[in-house]
């Protein structure tokens, strides 16, 4: 059993609010129309760095001591944590070392670098993020900040759901369902804790692109199973091999499935996110609204969360859509 709870949440938003964007919950009629429900969208694709992975990267940071990380951080990752892992160590006056591969959105890698930090390009097919990154930090004693499996990291990104629970309750709304994005399964083990406190009844669901549908897979067969490695999407920011053991840990206690969508369910709400909703929004970030728009789950006359977890769009793939 791991020890974390919606406590944990609310201390990291005391440590992080003033360092991250309260983003908005929005709601559309037509959307509402189409569908015959009320749902609100978490528009995380508005905070700094374009993701919510700024929220676990300041909340790592900020817990540590300044004697312990001196000499920096070190992290991987194929784009929105790297982005953001490289922002709160400039605003930190630390440096920073994200091994990122050498397909990654340039949008993300550029970006990236323009926060300051020394970027490493890894071959996916051939080495290992994870070695690289640890013998990064033991050679130079930085400190490693992992994408989603570590409890930090997992309260930071939780800390979007003390705001969702804050708008909910000034709209006297009490919400059905909740869709989130996931990846390596951090951001819903965070949110999912924290809604599940105020909304018992709530009924959360992962949602994954297929071929990389391991937490979906994990939570039916209730162990942490693989994704094929011969898998492919245009989803960058949710590859992830396999959940987390502690981010598995947490949502097979607190979700009550999951979901899988195809690149074309993504692309196809990706253009009517732009379209009615005004916003841009990347392929790993729409894929909870793709389950919704695509009626994975019977949400009329329900109220609906739905994340969207990041807006870092190449441009050619958005102008290719």
């Amino acid at each position: 059993m791991i020890d974390f709870s919606y406590k944990n949440v609310e201390i990291a938003y005391n440590l992080i609010s003033k360092k991250v964007i309260k983003t908005p919950l929005v709601s559309n009629d037509y959307i509402n129309n189409l569908l015959k429900a009320e749902v609100f969208f978490k528009c995380e694709n508005f905070q700094t760095t374009g993701s919510f992975k700024l929220r676990g990267a300041t909340n790592k940071i900020l817990k540590k001591e300044p004697k312990d990380i001196q000499n920096g951080v070190v992290a991987y990752s194929s784009g929105n944590h790297a982005q953001a892992v490289a922002y709160a160590a400039l605003k930190n006056d630390l440096t920073a070392k994200i091994i990122m591969p050498k397909n990654a959105p340039k949008i993300k890698i550029k970006n990236t670098k323009a926060y300051g930090a020394e970027v490493i390009l890894y071959d996916t097919f051939f080495e290992n993020r994870e070695l690289i990154g640890n013998k990064i930090k033991e050679k130079e004693n930085r400190e490693l900040i992992k994408p989603y499996d570590d409890l930090d990291i997992i309260a930071g990104q939780g800390t979007a759901a003390v705001e969702m629970v804050s708008d909910l309750e000034k709209l006297s709304v009490i919400p059905d369902i909740y869709l989130c994005c996931c990846g390596g399964g951090g951001l819903i083990a965070g949110t999912s804790t924290y809604l599940k406190q105020y909304y018992p009844n709530i009924d959360s669901y992962s949602v994954e692109p297929e071929g990389f549908d391991d937490t979906k897979k994990s939570l039916e067969n209730r162990f942490i199973t693989a994704n094929s490695t011969d898998a492919k999407s245009i989803c960058d920011a949710l590859l992830a091999p396999m959940p987390g053991e502690i981010t598995f840990a947490i949502n097979k206690e607190n979700l009550k499935g999951g979901f899988s969508v195809s690149d074309e369910e993504v692309k196809k709400t990706i253009i009517l996110l732009s379209e009615h909703l005004k916003i841009v929004v990347e392929p790993g970030g729409a894929v909870a609204a793709a389950a919704l728009m695509n009626k994975k789950i019977n949400v009329e006359n329900k109220k609906v969360l739905v994340m969207i977890s990041g807006g870092n769009m190449d441009l050619e793939l958005f102008k290719s859509l």
